[in-house]
C-alpha cells in the first residue's frame, strides 16, 4: 500500500533526463484536490511488476521506466483558475519522448490513453 505520507523526488531512483527528440500533445482533464495531492506526492514502484517511477516538480509530473529510468512522459499540469479569461483551464501539455533507442512508441493516441491510465492509477 502507498505512504502517502512519502512524498518522491528525483533523488529517490536512478533516472535519465527527457531526451532532445519528443513530440507533444494536450490533454484535458479536471482534478480533485484530493487527486492534485496524489499526483504530486509521485510514485515510487514497490514490486517488480510495477514498471513505473514518478515525481512531481515545478507543476510537472516526470513518469520514467522503473527499470531502465528512461523518461518517458511530462506532463506540465495548467490547473483551472477564477479567470473568465483562462482559456486553457484543465488542459494539460504531455511531452513524450521520441528517441526510438529509448521508447519505440510513435502513435499519439495509444501515448494518450497511456498517459491518462497512469495519471488515474497515480490520482488515486
Amino acid at each position: 500500500m502507498r505512504d502517502r505520507n512519502y512524498i518522491a523526488t528525483k533523488e529517490d531512483w536512478e533516472i535519465s533526463p527527457m531526451p532532445e527528440k519528443t513530440a507533444a500533445f494536450t490533454i484535458k482533464r479536471h482534478f480533485t484536490d484530493e487527486e492534485i495531492e496524489n499526483l504530486k506526492a509521485g510514485h515510487l514502484p514497490e514490486e517488480m511488476e510495477d514498471r513505473w517511477f514518478a515525481y512531481f516538480e515545478d507543476n510537472k509530473l516526470y513518469i520514467h521506466r522503473s527499470w531502465s529510468g528512461i523518461c518517458v512522459y511530462i506532463v506540465e499540469f495548467h490547473f483551472k483558475k477564477e479567470s473568465l479569461f483562462d482559456f486553457h483551464a484543465d488542459q494539460h501539455k504531455v511531452t513524450v519522448n521520441r528517441d526510438n533507442d529509448q521508447y519505440s512508441n510513435t502513435d499519439i493516441e495509444e501515448d494518450i490513453e497511456q498517459v491518462n491510465e497512469l495519471l488515474n492509477w497515480f490520482a488515486r
